[in-house]
């Protein structure tokens, strides 16, 4: 890291007289750039210092001006002037640019005690020289030079690109999410570290989590005595610092801006959505690992869980702020949004109907609240069928979760089902999700393509949630799930359930399938079997190596590559004990292949 000291003057002025005078120039009017949309304050002449230092977050301070490619570098500016509030009477951005004439400018954040921040991640090895600009002599006028060298530290990978249907890093690598939630980003960092280790051991590689906390905890993120103009620096600061935990651990971390469960963040006008916004992405956006999420819920911005329709407008809401969101991401962090709503009154359009769509076109992946369990437990999945309160999970539900997925593919973009239910112990279409139930959910998922994330009672711990998240053998059955899909080339592979037979379920004199395949015909199959018995996968002929996997005997998986098996009729059967979930990985390892 580089260690940049100068000294600047300042000059000082009364505040402006009303509130939006000499705003930020418009993101229209600086292609490329990001901008903090605060309030101005007019100078006096008077004579204020700042001090400026350049640091790479993880690294010892050293005389070499350098930084690693997708490593976060962090400008930090000081400045006297008494602010009245200073995460709106003053801005600040920095523009870098590249040797190639690449410029990349961004918002720079108040971080308490009269210090500001700007944070940027080198997106290209070279040079680069920055400047800043500001509406504060003390802030404005650096500049200097940065020398990006190629990335050591084995997380510094680049974000995920969504690809297709699934995610890669820029350096090529494809990564198979297998997600949690957690609360504790509030919690001492030596919590984090027991928590990261136990993610790392079970494969589990994303944590989404709410900004705000869980319900009744949303003020912890702005000024005292609920100020919506001001934020909590203490608490940002612990974000950070879980956010890059999870980054050196390469961890996947998901920021949910707004949670509206508790209502308290529909208070905010549209210049506080937008100002809110900018403060959260020029604080965390520099982050290799962020996968930003506008809003968990999005219809709870304007709709209640009670009434009989959706309000709309609350989708009008998350257009206009994703669109900013976006704009914002500009070192090509992914973005997206959650829904639908979980309500159980509202039709036409009802819960299912909103499963069904996906209005966000500025979003780079899809994150669904697909309830197994409300799938499992109505007759007919349609618009005019309300969400029934009461899950049932059976072959019914996984089988319509599967083909739903499937169906979501027509979007192009990668699928998660955010909130498929959570492991709680409850009876409720979202928290009646048993281990077993969650296993099908995952493997279900996985098969159409898709991913999912597995909600428990460590979600909602706001201190330690390392007890809970040892309760229950799901983080095991996550492991084998992590492991089987790393040996695989999920990201070439596609839902083709016409390789093999139905085995089908008769619920309500309707079948349903409870077989299902993913695959890259020819060279790869991967077939979930929800009930075991006869299994037969139709395969050109050849030569294949086949491991059949017990997922309900999660501790006695071998990571081995099977059996060979050989098949001139281009069929290759299999019988598996019934009551029980399966899996059968198939290579074919022949010449021909």
């Amino acid at each position: 890291m580089t260690a940049v000291t100068t000294k600047r003057g300042a000059t000082r002025g009364e505040k402006a007289s009303k509130r939006g005078k000499g705003r930020v120039p418009a993101l229209s009017t600086l292609p490329g750039s990001v901008q903090y949309h605060g309030w101005m304050i007019k100078r006096l002449l008077t004579l204020s210092a700042c001090c400026f230092v350049l640091s790479s977050l993880g690294l010892a301070q050293t005389s070499q001006q350098t930084v690693e490619r997708w490593d976060t570098l962090e400008l930090t500016f000081k400045s006297t002037l008494p602010y009245q509030n200073p995460f709106q009477d003053a801005w600040l951005r920095a523009s870098f640019r590249h040797a190639t004439e690449a410029t990349i400018t961004v918002d720079g954040f108040y971080d308490g005690e009269g210090t500001w921040k700007v944070r940027f991640m080198p997106t290209q090895q070279g040079r680069w020289h920055f400047s800043t600009q500001s509406d504060d002599d003390a802030l404005k006028g650096h500049s200097g030079s940065i020398e990006c060298v190629p990335p050591e530290k084995p997380y510094l990978r680049g974000p995920l690109v969504p690809d297709g249907f699934h995610f890669r890093h820029p350096d090529g690598e494809w990564r198979f999410l297998v997600s949690t939630r957690l609360s504790c980003h509030f919690a001492s960092p030596a919590v984090w570290k027991e928590v990261i280790a136990f993610l790392k051991e079970h494969g589990i590689n994303r944590v989404l989590f709410m900004l705000p906390g869980v319900r009744g905890t949303s003020g912890m993120l702005y000024g005292s005595n609920g100020d919506l103009d001001s934020y909590n620096v203490p608490n940002f600061q612990k974000i950070d610092s879980f956010v890059d935990a999870l980054r050196k651990a390469d961890i996947i971390a998901s920021p949910y801006f707004y949670y509206f469960d508790d209502k308290f963040q529909r208070q905010l006008t549209a210049d506080q959505d937008e100002s809110f916004l900018r403060y959260c992405m020029a604080r965390f956006g520099a982050y290799a690992n962020v996968m930003p999420v506008l809003a968990n819920e999005v219809e709870l911005k304007y709709s209640e869980r009670r009434k009989p329709h959706y309000d709309l407008r609350s989708h009008e809401w998350a257009n206009r702020l994703g669109i900013l969101l976006k704009e914002l991401a500009v070192f090509g962090v992914p973005v997206s949004v959650h829904n639908p709503m979980e309500t159980y009154e509202a039709s036409s359009p009802g819960f299912f109907a909103l499963l069904k769509d996906w209005p966000f076109a500025w979003t780079d992946f899809m994150l669904r609240q697909v309830q197994v369990g409300a799938l499992g437990a109505v007759d007919a999945v349609a618009d005019d069928v309300p969400e029934p309160e009461y899950g049932e999970w059976n072959a019914r539900g996984y089988a319509r979760h599967n083909q739903l997925l499937i169906d979501l593919r027509r979007y192009a973009i990668p699928v998660i089902n955010e909130e498929p239910g959570y492991e709680l112990g409850g009876k409720k279409s979202w928290d009646g999700l048993a281990s077993e139930a969650f296993l099908a959910t995952a493997w279900t998922a996985t098969v159409a393509g898709a991913y999912v994330m597995w909600g428990s009672p460590a979600t909602y711990e706001l201190e330690n949630p390392f007890p809970e998240l040892e309760q229950t053998v799901t983080p095991s059955n996550l492991r084998i799930l992590s492991l089987v899909m790393s040996g695989l080339p999920f990201w070439e592979m596609e839902p083709r359930n016409d390789v093999v037979n139905g085995n089908p379920v008769v619920i309500d004199d309707q079948e349903y399938r409870s077989n299902f395949a993913l695959a890259q015909p020819g060279r790869y199959y991967l077939i979930y079997s929800l009930d075991g018995g006869r299994v037969e996968v139709e395969v050109e002929p050849g030569v294949y190596q086949a491991k059949v996997v017990d997922l309900m005997s999660s501790e006695d998986y071998v990571d081995d590559p099977g059996v060979e098996q050989m098949t001139e009729d281009g069929m290759l059967t299999y019988s598996l004990a019934r009551g029980r979930q399966w899996v059968v990985v198939i290579r074919r390892v022949d010449s021909a292949q």
